[in-house]
């Protein structure tokens, strides 16, 4: 008779598939993703020499909640016994390290947007000056 855990039942491999495949698949989103968008992000706004509102704190936000997540759902993927429910927490896992990576590139677009809104009228204001109308 084999040894088994405190419970009395095995993990399935397929468990174990799951939880390897999320942990290389957030892994390679981290690296792929994430630091080449903190990357882009970093040098559009030291190529405009500051004058974007990089907003810090909702990309920061938006890391903390999306890698917390991950971590989260990899643990449920880690302590599940039945193949269908890991799978589904890998996947979940996986969906929150991609929100988590993609998002500070969304929330960097919106607030140049924004910020581009407030540009037009100020450039609009210095035609009619120097025009004199």
């Amino acid at each position: 008779m084999r040894a088994t855990s405190g419970s009395g039942l095995r993990r399935p491999r397929s468990v174990w598939a799951a939880l390897i495949t999320a942990v290389v698949v957030c892994a390679l989103l981290l690296l792929g993703v994430l630091l080449p968008v903190l990357g882009l992000i970093g040098t559009a706004d030291a190529t405009v020499a500051g004058a974007l509102d990089v907003p810090v704190g909702g990309i920061a936000l938006t890391i903390v909640i999306g890698y917390g997540l991950s971590i989260v759902f990899l643990a449920l993927t880690f302590l599940s016994r039945r193949a269908l429910s890991a799978w589904l927490f890998a996947v979940l896992a996986i969906l929150a390290n991609l929100f988590g990576s993609v998002w500070p590139l969304v929330v960097t677009a919106m607030a140049s947007v924004s910020q581009a809104q407030d540009v037009v009228p100020f450039i609009a204001d210095l035609i009619r000056r120097a025009t004199g109308g």
